[in-house]
């Protein structure tokens, strides 16, 4: 995340009690104030704007690290026997450093784009190949 994103979201919090102070006052004593609705809301979506484009682009690099073909190895006990590889899909759940597929198998992200087609010599999660054809 960059530091002006992280700025923002400091003053936001900083910011946010007292925002939240005022306008619960607004609505208790029935006097609404358009100016101060409408600067919160531009506030957050302004943020929010920021940060799925940050997303989005977080998101971009993560695709561009992981294998085209969307198969990834099972992340656990079979730390050097990975045997079974799951389909994270297009756009994979990350979870820390591990990504979700889409039968709910947490998976390795450490081959890249796997050059030396690992992946695919590994048998592939019934489960996954099913979501993936349907």
């Amino acid at each position: 995340m960059d530091h002006r994103l992280l700025d923002r979201l400091r003053d936001l919090h900083g910011s946010l009690s007292t925002d939240i102070s005022f306008v619960t006052r607004m609505v208790e004593e029935d006097v609404p104030r358009a100016d101060v609705l409408r600067d919160l809301g531009e506030r957050l979506t302004e943020l929010g704007t920021a940060l799925l484009r940050r997303s989005d682009d977080v998101n971009a690099d993560v695709l561009a690290m992981l294998p085209e073909n969307g198969w990834l190895p099972e992340a656990g006990a079979h730390h050097r026997a990975l045997v079974v590889a799951h389909q994270v899909g297009e756009r994979p759940l990350r979870c820390g450093r591990i990504y979700l597929a889409l039968c709910g198998a947490p998976c390795f992200p450490f081959y890249g784009r796997d050059l030396s087609g690992r992946t695919a010599r590994h048998e592939r999660c019934p489960t996954c190949r099913d979501r993936l054809f349907r």
